[in-house]
């Protein structure tokens, strides 16, 4: 089957976005899709452009255009408001958006677990370990609210976690001279970036918040509550697409790296794959490997609800049909 890149700009819900068209013949075949990743393109997001590049997007009926958006809360407003077929989003931002009256679902889990939780340049093994140090965290970063969660998880008191307000900017510089003792970061994102940036001279160590007990679910696949409910097909195709491609990146990350470059040159080959190799830690985990990739059991939805809506105050949490489309594994 013959196959065409082409990267062009669009406008996706009021802001400029690249997009990725795969053509492929006979194009008046396949529908025409656009796709939303949770922020700009990095080794995260490599599998859904392995199905581009191998035809699995293509083999599901689609002719799918890849955008990346400014973060989950983006990618909600612009499914929700129609300016998007489907997306990836957070799954603690789509809890708190159905909340608040949001008329989209997850239908497939991305990421099993959260890849956010704080770097340092010393192991802090445990909860307790972070009373006394200095946590380099801007005003409005999500582990001011996660961290107490964990806390009480713990029964342990949040007053005496220490608080360095700065710009994400500053993070690494802090912590390098020691004005912070950890930053906030993810697994998939900031580590690699760390330990190209400090690993010849530190050893980089990361504290995740899912080790701690903050058991959510990390990405979801997300779409409009209408079209899951019109054409579920479409979504359990595109499914379907996306685990074929997650699975042969996992087997296949050096040349997943060279895919992804290839379609994103600015991108580098050697950062892109080590974002990929730690993604694989959130979404290889021990939920994965007993009820299958993708899936999604009652409890653990209604366990990301729970905690979600004590960290943003929900007053009336969703309910996990409200949240989650489509059949669930048994617990």
């Amino acid at each position: 089957m013959k196959r065409k890149a082409c990267i062009a700009l669009r406008t996706v819900a009021a802001a400029a976005l690249i997009s990725v068209t795969a053509v492929q013949a006979p194009a008046q075949d396949l529908q025409t899709i656009d796709f939303l990743t949770n922020y700009a393109f990095h080794g995260r997001h490599s599998p859904f452009f392995v199905g581009l590049e191998k035809g699995f997007y293509g083999d599901a009926g689609f002719d799918i255009n890849i955008a990346p958006a400014t973060g989950s809360g983006f990618v909600v407003a612009a499914v929700d408001a129609g300016q998007a077929d489907f997306g990836m989003a957070d799954a603690g931002t789509v809890v708190q958006a159905v909340g608040k009256g949001a008329q989209v679902k997850g239908f497939m889990v991305y990421m099993d677990t959260t890849t956010s939780g704080l770097a340092s340049l010393r192991p802090y093994e445990n909860p307790e370990d972070l009373i006394g140090a200095k946590i380099a965290a801007s005003q409005t970063d999500s582990a001011r609210v996660i961290l107490p969660i964990i806390y009480e998880q713990h029964d342990l008191d949040a007053s005496q976690l220490q608080w360095e307000t700065a710009d994400p900017s500053v993070y690494i510089a802090l912590l390098s001279n020691g004005q912070a003792d950890l930053m906030t970061a993810s697994l998939d994102g900031d580590v690699p970036m760390l330990e190209r940036t400090l690993g010849q001279r530190d050893e980089i160590h990361f504290a995740s918040f899912s080790g701690w007990g903050y058991d959510v679910f990390g990405y979801l696949l997300i779409a409009r509550n209408d079209r899951l409910s019109e054409d579920p097909e479409s979504a359990k195709r595109f499914a379907e697409a996306t685990r074929k491609a997650v699975e042969y990146a996992i087997d296949n990350p050096e040349e997943t790296a060279e895919i992804m470059v290839k379609y994103n040159p600015t991108l580098n080959y050697d950062t892109t794959l080590a974002q990929w190799q730690q993604s694989i830690k959130a979404i290889r985990t021990p939920f994965v490997e007993e009820h299958g990739y993708g899936a999604a059991t009652e409890a653990r939805v209604q366990r990301t609800i729970d905690l979600m809506a004590e960290a943003m105050n929900l007053e009336t949490p969703p309910s996990p049909d409200q949240v989650y489309h489509g059949t669930m594994a048994n617990d």
